[in-house]
């Protein structure tokens, strides 16, 4: 499985490389373009598998296969609007935003939130007045392993999605990774419920239909509790404040780090930290010192970084 794992971001760094096009590529350059592609590549296969879905589903009267092709559909759509997202948040600086668009990413994540969790209500609605009213359920083991396959294509979408989400740190396609597992898995559900189907245990459709919904509906809410305490100012997490200690405190003449905050806009983090040094440096010394954190903070953290210079206090 490691080796799978390795194979994989192998093939997407070679992808990647022919994309960018060399190392001139800014960093907002290669935010896009992972974006774009990501994008494009789910709205190209998740419109496949809606069509396959619902036909089937369908054809054998599976809610829960129906529910599963809708949320197969919600996929796409999310993914149009994490184009969107990447879209408008390439957009320059401009007098009404000096730091640019690139919080419309965390936007575009609270939207697949909204949309999901609509998503699951409706499911969830259809799925329980087919508990209380059983229907016949077709289909056999084709469909079951129509569905298999399926869940393994949306797991391989996963992979991909949350692989360029993790390079470029972006919400919204991790968030659009989770919303691809979320349907792999309800595939696998949907499996189940017409193998059980074959023995005549048509409650299992109902059932599974009320478990995908309630996953599609877990998914909505964390991604929009998430993308919510984004957008109010949610505070780095610790490794983050650790790196900017460390290369802070590797210029000589430092002597401690401490107030940092940190602020993302997509493409986008201005850091800002109070520095001490010894009291008796001229200013021109000082001045000197906070130049250089500055330049490494920026270099190791991809950042624009202010530091304020202070005495050390003396014991």
């Amino acid at each position: 499985m490691g080796r799978l794992h390795e194979w994989a971001e192998g093939q997407i760094d070679r992808l990647l490389a022919k994309l960018v096009r060399g190392q001139e590529a800014s960093r907002g350059d290669v935010r896009r373009i992972c974006g774009y592609l990501e994008s494009w590549v789910s709205i190209a296969v998740n419109l496949v598998l809606f069509v396959l879905k619902y036909v089937l589903g369908t054809a054998i009267n599976s809610v829960s296969l129906i529910a599963d092709a809708f949320h197969t559909l919600s996929d796409m759509a999310t993914s149009f609007v994490v184009l969107l997202g990447f879209r408008a948040a390439a957009k320059d600086p401009d007098e009404q935003h000096p730091y640019g668009h690139g919080r419309v990413e965390i936007v575009a994540t609270l939207v697949i939130a909204v949309l999901l969790i609509l998503v699951g209500l409706d499911f969830f609605k259809s799925s329980a007045k087919r508990l209380l009213e059983p229907e016949p359920v077709g289909g056999g083991l084709i469909i079951a392993g129509i569905m298999v396959a399926s869940g393994l294509i949306k797991e391989a979408l996963f992979f991909f999605s949350a692989s360029l989400g993790r390079r470029i740190d972006s919400s919204a396609l991790i968030a659009d990774a989770w919303h691809h597992r979320s349907d792999a898995i309800a595939s696998g559900l949907v499996a189940i419920s017409v193998v059980a189907a074959m023995f005549g245990y048509n409650r299992v459709d109902a059932v599974f239909g009320l478990v995908v919904s309630a996953l599609i509906l877990h998914t909505g809410i964390s991604l929009g509790r998430d993308s919510v305490s984004q957008l109010i100012g949610e505070g780095p997490d610790e490794e983050v404040l650790s790196r900017i200690r460390q290369h802070a405190s590797s210029v000589d003449g430092v002597t401690g780090v401490h107030g940092i905050q940190v602020h993302d806009y997509g493409d986008r983090r201005l850091v800002s930290l109070h520095v001490t040094v010894e009291p008796h440096l001229s200013v021109e010394v000082a001045h000197s010192i906070a130049t250089e954190v500055e330049q490494v903070v920026a270099t190791n953290l991809d950042a624009h970084a202010t530091v304020h210079i202070e005495p050390t206090k003396k014991s």
